[in-house]
């Protein structure tokens, strides 16, 4: 069943899509697509706030949204206090109530989420008990090392639209049962953020930081694993700091905080502790905000931790990453990844390969896996072909198994 020419437009008025945003990275991601909904006259685009974007631990980043002139429709607070499993799935129930009460105040007619964070499992459950369609980016990755893996596949089999980032990702949308013309593969939309937005210069980004770049800098960012046979969270961040530790002669390290998964409390502790002893050569903050965060992602030595931007963005610089640990297993990476287990001196031997000019003139004219940075005007075009009222009826599609 498509959703696309599949009936004739019977609104009255002007189709509200509501596009949810719960973190700093997703609103970076997202930016050129809000910013471009908002702008189109066919359709009445409103931006629902809610998430970490509240809690002042994650930097209440809802300011830097609003600082970049976005029209923030509504905040919605639905985080419990807290890092641990209980927290998520008391926020992720707290989502569904309080979004079950504001789908019902604003009726859209479709609402718009991206990726995989498990508070947008009770807000999409929300919407799809009250046949509100849903449209999906992202869908069809896989990150073995968390849960998350899960709550993106929920939200897929929640979703009637389906924005991909490559054809691989499509196939496993269709995989999971959805319609192949539901599905369609634009390209990660983190990649206009390179294609079109000014970064700072490094003198610039170091003013704004008030830390002064005097060697190579590392982008450093460590989250918390949820699903591993190994090493604690705790302890696989020790060996890597450990690790770091043993690099502040060569390289300065410009660190990032976790989110907020189970063990992100002790996680932030212990970076405070490092950044203690190294002060001359490290700089933390919570949230660099994604315009300091790219431009510190162009000017970097290379990426390290276990970030899903080390593997996204990362390839469309050029920037080699140091991906450490299993909490990216599965995901599609490009030629600059060096994956690496939890252990230092593999560490160092792969950061001695991501500095090398030899591995970095390789990336010169290396693809990004994930797209061409060209996704919001494929999305504005498929946008433009729906017939409103969206049907909420899905039929799965059954590509053969017996």
């Amino acid at each position: 069943m498509s959703y696309i020419n599949m009936l004739n437009n019977t609104l009255t008025t002007l189709p509200k899509v509501m596009i949810i945003t719960t973190s700093r990275a997703e609103f970076g991601v997202m930016y050129w697509l809000i910013n471009s909904l908002q702008a189109l006259p066919s359709i009445d685009c409103e931006l629902l706030v809610t998430g970490n974007h509240l809690v002042p631990e994650q930097g209440y980043t809802i300011d830097e949204i609003k600082s970049e002139g976005v029209s923030v429709t509504e905040s919605v607070e639905i985080m419990i206090s807290g890092y641990g499993a209980p927290a998520k799935a008391k926020s992720s129930a707290l989502g569904m109530m309080s979004f079950s009460d504001v789908f019902a105040r604003r009726s859209p007619d479709l609402v718009m989420v991206m990726g995989d964070r498990y508070e947008l499992l009770g807000i999409v459950s929300a919407a799809a008990l009250m046949s509100i369609p849903v449209a999906h980016f992202s869908g069809g990755e896989i990150t073995e090392g968390v849960v998350d893996d899960t709550v993106r596949h929920a939200i897929t089999k929640m979703a009637q639209l389906h924005f991909v980032s490559n054809d691989e990702h499509r196939g496993r949308v269709i995989q999971l049962g959805e319609q192949p013309e539901t599905v369609f593969n634009v390209g990660e939309l983190g990649l206009e953020n390179i294609r079109k937005y000014d970064t700072l210069t490094l003198s610039d980004l170091g003013e704004s930081l008030n830390f002064h770049f005097r060697k190579p800098f590392i982008l450093f960012t460590f989250h918390p694993v949820s699903i591993d046979q190994g090493l604690k969270g705790v302890e696989q961040l020790q060996v890597v700091l450990s690790a770091l530790s043993k690099l502040t002669s060569t390289y300065e390290i410009l660190m990032t905080y976790p989110n907020n998964d189970e063990g992100g409390e002790e996680f932030v502790s212990l970076i405070k502790s490092f950044h203690e002893s190294h002060q001359t050569n490290v700089f933390v903050i919570a949230s660099l905000g994604f315009k300091r965060y790219l431009s510190a992602l162009k000017h970097c030595a290379f990426v390290m931790g276990n970030s899903s931007s080390g593997l996204i963005e990362a390839p469309s610089l050029s920037k080699p990453t140091v991906n450490i640990g299993n909490r990216q297993t599965g995901r599609t990476r490009g030629t600059n990844v060096i994956d690496v287990d939890v252990d230092e001196a593999a560490i160092l031997e792969a950061v001695n390969k991501a500095g090398s000019i030899d591995f970095q003139k390789s990336l010169k004219s290396a693809s990004n896996p994930y797209g061409d940075g060209f996704t919001v005007d494929r999305v504005i075009d498929v946008i433009g072909k729906i017939s409103w009222p969206i049907n909420c009826r899905k039929k799965f599609y059954n590509i053969g198994t017996k």
